[in-house]
């Protein structure tokens, strides 16, 4: 995955990535142009020592444990029905179906346990810890300031 922006140094179109691994954007608002080396503001970023996590994040164990469960559940059900007796579509269709309920359930159980085993807490507390790092910096903090950003006083540095 990428985001693109236009740097205010050198005008160009520049391609940041992200990857699939930080889909909340955590991280600093204040890039680096890879053309120029100029530095670009993008609030898109979410400096979780200010920010904090995003809510959704929460919400994901408790939807996609049902969902998942669910839709494997309706996958199991589904293939103890006779296809030939159904008034729509073909057997294979049928089957077809039952096998993208079962692999998307399981997409969505892998998410689950993600979360059930601790896996995003620890990633959680990596960017919080190089947030936490980038605040005791009085250069990052006067630059985010100047962005309009407000800063909580325990990362104001006087």
């Amino acid at each position: 995955m990428a985001l693109d922006t236009i740097c205010p140094h050198c005008k160009k179109k520049v391609i940041l990535s992200y990857k699939i691994v930080n889909p909340y954007l955590y991280g600093s608002k204040i890039r680096k142009c890879p053309k120029c080396g100029g530095e670009i503001f993008d609030n898109r970023w979410r400096e979780v020592a200010i920010q904090g996590f995003d809510p959704v994040q929460d919400t994901e164990v408790k939807y996609s444990s049902w969902f998942g469960f669910g839709l494997i559940a309706s996958a199991l059900m589904l293939m103890r029905m006779d296809p030939a007796k159904l008034p729509f579509g073909s057997p294979t269709m049928f089957r077809v179906g039952i096998w993208f309920l079962f692999i998307l359930g399981g997409i969505i159980l892998i998410i689950f346990f993600r979360h059930i085993f601790g896996f995003v807490k620890r990633k959680n507390a990596k960017y919080m810890a190089e947030s936490i790092q980038r605040m005791k910096d009085p250069d990052y903090v006067n630059k985010l300031r100047s962005k309009g950003i407000k800063i909580p006083e325990k990362y104001t540095i006087t």
